[in-house]
């Protein structure tokens, strides 16, 4: 399982990913599970707003966590339609997620078990 991840998320409503609404909500998460502040960071760089350019963000954690942050986060922004998908340094830690109505509506991987 890898420690450094390169998440994509893409918005599938044509929407900005509002990250800066659920702040307080995600900080709370990260003192819950133990994450590093600094992650917060990384969610707002990979939820930028240009809708047109899918840019990478690297991650510090195992893939398992960056899958609950973000279905964590899907549940903060209910009305919001989105795409995660991460690559670890693992050939076969890859996985995507998509997400809608705060729900996980498609899964696969990661596929390194």
């Amino acid at each position: 399982m890898s420690f450094h991840t390169e998440v994509w998320v893409q918005s599938l409503d044509g929407e900005v990913l509002e990250v800066s609404t659920v702040r307080r909500e995600l900080i709370g998460y990260l003192d819950e599970n133990a994450l590093s502040h600094d992650t917060l960071k990384s969610i707002s760089e990979a939820c930028a707003p240009d809708l047109h350019a899918l840019t990478n963000t690297l991650f510090y954690l195992d893939s398992w966590s960056i899958i609950a942050l973000f279905t964590t986060l899907a549940v903060y922004l209910p009305n919001r339609s989105f795409a995660v998908r991460g690559v670890g340094e693992d050939p076969r830690d890859i996985w995507t997620r998509e997400f809608s109505n705060g729900m996980v509506t498609f899964e696969a991987g990661p596929f390194n078990e």
